[in-house]
């Protein structure tokens, strides 16, 4: 096995791949699954890139296929290392399939700030654009190797490779499940509406927001039934719907999300860490209503800038527990109802039966409950904006703790059929 430094641009490379004789090509068996990047992480690529910072090396294995009309040789190259950031990446964006995260943070150079947050390709600057596509990788090309070889030397260089607990997580999911989420959060909510911090998106708390819309959208629909919806709750409640996440039910999410694209297409600052699930849940139920996008974005901005004593005291400490959840989702419910003229009791399983219609009900409510609730298990008290990571560490456990437990209602197969059948 020989090994030699290849001078070669991103643009070169990119050509090679779509070129009709596919002089790069990225088939090897034992690669991952391309499109497992995070949108975060891809922008941080591109950031990476115009702020010439470190990029570990590109890896390719170079064949020799034939020789040209002159007696040359001509060579091709597999992908052995480098298919995200080549494949899922650069050569995506250079074609401008995507845009970056709205956490990305500004670029310098030459003495220039340059605000890259949001941009496709072709909406950055004429000198950032040619700084990505004549982007020179360290690259590495791989001769007179052996398959054996290859397998060995892919799996260790990725060996060391450290991964989030949210990224850890997702082997709990499967991969076609979760091929299909990173597909819904590649739109315009989750990259560009949410507002995250860069930090949190690189712990992809965006995935953690869509599951716990998703949870929350299977205990309104299928009674199932959570203490919480902290991070280590969400990742037993990943392995619980692993290989029985229907079609109807993906159907139901690529709806919501489409409408919430729709919706919103810029940062909104309502949209928290806290809120979102939230207003996931309430976009199924303007879905349900006829409400179009627009109106039900000029809704979540009327509820942000009104006052709800309610859902702020469920908003502090312990704003996971599921009795302060369905609080919040029980006042924007009404609250959504008064704005555009809706009977509550008209929509088919009203959030959280057991708290009273009444707005003037919402504060003594939550005390009562609070204290029905002192009897159970204690529960770590978590806020908004509290690191998660202690709440991974639960599942390295073989049994689920009070505050990962799950309790299943065994959904049904058709549970996101036609609601107006349902009592």
């Amino acid at each position: 096995m020989n090994r030699s430094s290849l001078p070669i641009s991103v643009n070169t490379m990119k050509k090679w791949y779509e070129s009709e004789d596919k002089v790069l090509q990225c088939t090897l068996p034992f690669q991952r699954h391309s499109g497992m990047w995070s949108a975060i992480i891809k922008s941080n690529l591109i950031w990476s890139i115009l702020s010439d910072s470190y990029i570990p090396p590109i890896v390719l294995l170079k064949d020799k296929r034939g020789v040209d009309g002159k007696g040359k040789d001509i060579f091709g190259y597999q992908v052995l290392e480098g298919q995200q950031r080549l494949i899922t990446t650069l050569f995506p964006f250079l074609n401008d399939e995507w845009a970056l995260h709205s956490a990305v943070e500004p670029v310098e150079y030459e003495g220039f700030t340059y605000d890259i947050a949001g941009k496709k390709y072709s909406e950055l600057e004429e000198e950032l654009q040619d700084i990505i596509k004549n982007y020179r990788f360290t690259v590495q090309a791989i001769e007179n190797y052996s398959m054996e070889e290859a397998e060995k030397l892919y799996f260790n260089i990725n060996s060391g490779v450290a991964l989030s607990p949210m990224q850890k997580g997702k082997a709990r999911l499967g991969n076609e499940l979760i091929e299909f989420l990173n597909t819904l959060l590649n739109g315009n909510f989750f990259t560009q509406a949410i507002n995250i911090t860069e930090s949190q998106a690189l712990k992809e708390d965006d995935l953690l927001m869509l599951m716990q819309g998703m949870a929350l959208l299977d205990q309104r629909h299928e009674n199932r039934e959570f203490k919480n919806i902290s991070a280590a709750t969400m990742l037993c409640y990943a392995e619980s719907i692993r290989g029985t996440y229907n079609d109807n039910k993906k159907e139901m999410l690529l709806e919501v999300v489409d409408f919430l694209d729709r919706a919103f297409t810029s940062k909104n600052k309502f949209l928290r860490k806290n809120n979102t699930p939230i207003a996931f849940v309430m976009a199924k139920t303007a879905l349900e209503q006829g409400i179009e996008p627009e109106a039900f974005r000029a809704f979540i901005n009327d509820f942000a800038n009104s006052l709800y004593p309610a859902y702020e005291e469920a908003s502090g400490s312990g704003n996971v527990k599921i009795l302060n959840v369905n609080m919040r989702l029980r006042v924007m419910f009404l609250a959504m109802c008064e704005y555009f003229k809706i009977a509550p009791e008209s929509i088919q399983k009203p959030f959280a039966e057991d708290i009273p219609l009444y707005m003037e009900s919402f504060s003594e409510n939550i005390e009562v409950n609070e204290e029905v609730s002192s009897s159970d298990e204690p529960e770590v008290a978590e806020t908004e904006n509290a690191d998660t990571t202690a709440d991974m560490d639960v599942l390295d456990d073989s049994d689920n703790s009070a505050s990962g437990e799950v309790v299943d209602s065994s959904p049904g197969e058709d549970s996101y059929a036609d609601e107006s059948t349902e009592g």
